[in-house]
């Protein structure tokens, strides 16, 4: 499990890369701040806790993969809690993947920064529903989002229906006029040019 000093020092290297960022993830920061240890991932902390996002782009056809959120409603990319058995946030990202659309680890591939380290692409802060049916106050998810390739076939996705609703992938113009998601396009078309044979 990534430690608090973990995720500052991941915070550190995000807003390297992304200085535009500082100002507008100060509800990350602030959290990040006030919290440590395993309150940091707990689900029942309705302050808010972190949670893996995991940006799937296909090798196959350069699209992104969203998902039908069945509690929310929106199209969203695959993620979820971080669990106490994963080892770090972008391992909970893999295993939210696996579970929500089948894909293996296996055939994942992490988009690369040039120092071949794994790329945070983006930290967010949303907020949640009271939901009844879990006994859970309206609460926020701050969303650690990472990027991967799959080098499966499209087609292949098995979604968890308890999950969601339905998939598509979508070329990176329609997932940047999605509101959720407009600053992440360019930044997941310069790692996508990185990640391709020159």
């Amino acid at each position: 499990m990534d430690s608090k000093s973990d995720i500052e020092r991941m915070l550190t290297g995000y807003f390297g890369r992304f200085p535009e960022d500082r100002t507008t993830k100060t509800a990350f920061t602030d959290f990040v701040v006030a919290f440590d240890g395993a309150a940091l991932y707990d689900r029942k902390n309705f302050t808010g806790h972190i949670t893996a996002g995991g940006i799937v782009v296909s090798r196959q056809s350069g699209r992104v993969l969203l998902l039908k959120h069945k509690q929310l409603g929106k199209w969203l990319q695959p993620g979820g809690h971080v669990e106490t058995s994963d080892t770090s946030v972008s391992a909970a990202a893999i295993r939210e993947i696996r579970e929500e659309t089948g894909i293996r680890q296996e055939e994942l591939e992490p988009l690369l920064l040039p120092n071949g380290t794994s790329c945070l692409i983006e930290v967010d802060s949303h907020s949640i529903p009271r939901c009844d049916a879990k006994n859970e106050a309206a609460h926020t998810h701050h969303d650690m989002r990472f990027a991967f390739l799959f080098n499966g076939d499209d087609g292949s996705v098995r979604i968890d229906p308890d999950e969601s609703e339905g998939c598509r992938w979508v070329p990176l113009e329609e997932f940047a006029s999605l509101p959720e998601f407009r600053s992440l396009a360019p930044r997941i078309g310069k790692l996508i040019d990185l990640a391709s044979p020159q």
